[in-house]
Parts: C-alpha cells; sequence; structure tokens
C-alpha cells in the first residue's frame, strides 16, 4: 500500500468529489455543505470524515461550528506522486524531488507552466 491510498479511496465517491471541489472554492461550514446536497448532515458528515480520514481536508472550530477547507498541500503531493509512478506522466510532474521508479532513482522533469 502506497501512503495515498486513502486519498484514492476518497476519491472514488462523486460526492466526495463534489465536496473537494466546493472547499477548494472556500472555507465551509457543514450545514452551507449539506445545502448544496440532497442528502442528510449524517450523510455529509460520513463523507466529512472519510475525506479528513484521508487527509484530503482540514477542520478547525469557530465558535459552534467546524470549518473545513482543502488541504491543499496534501492533494498535490499525492497527485504527484500518484504520476510519478509512470514513466508517461514523468513530464506532466512539476516537482524539484528525485522520483523513484521501480528502484531506480532518476530526476523529476520539470515543465512549463501551462496557460
Amino acid at each position: 500500500m502506497t501512503k495515498c491510498d486513502d486519498f484514492f479511496k476518497a476519491l472514488s465517491d462523486e460526492t466526495r468529489q463534489s465536496i473537494l471541489r466546493m472547499l477548494e472554492q472556500k472555507e465551509m461550514c457543514v450545514c452551507e455543505i449539506v445545502g448544496a446536497f440532497d442528502v442528510s448532515q449524517p450523510t455529509i458528515s460520513h463523507h466529512l470524515d472519510i475525506l479528513k480520514r484521508a487527509g484530503l481536508i482540514q477542520s478547525k472550530r469557530k465558535g459552534q461550528n467546524i470549518y473545513y477547507s482543502l488541504n491543499r498541500d496534501w492533494f498535490k503531493e499525492c497527485c504527484c506522486d500518484f504520476l510519478s509512478m509512470f514513466e508517461c506522466c514523468l513530464d506532466m510532474v512539476r516537482t524539484d524531488k528525485v522520483v523513484e521508479k521501480a528502484g531506480e532513482r532518476k530526476p523529476a522533469v520539470k515543465t512549463a507552466k501551462r496557460a
């Protein structure tokens, strides 16, 4: 198992993908997130728990509410780690890290920023 396995398992659900897109735009409390879906608050809380355990979101308490936000650094790290496992994707990975592939070490390919 890789360190990002929970990341990809969490992404396997369309509702969680939608929640992540929402949280990419702004920090939100559970009541705001629930309003965007036709499901119960406990169901959304369950999805948020899965996302939090996978490291994809962070939470902080403000008064009586808990606000959630996308953990951008972890999201980027898992995406880059996954893509760097495949030779055909190395040109898409923009990092200063050394990419390890099948036991050999090679520098990651840097690409120009996309327009």
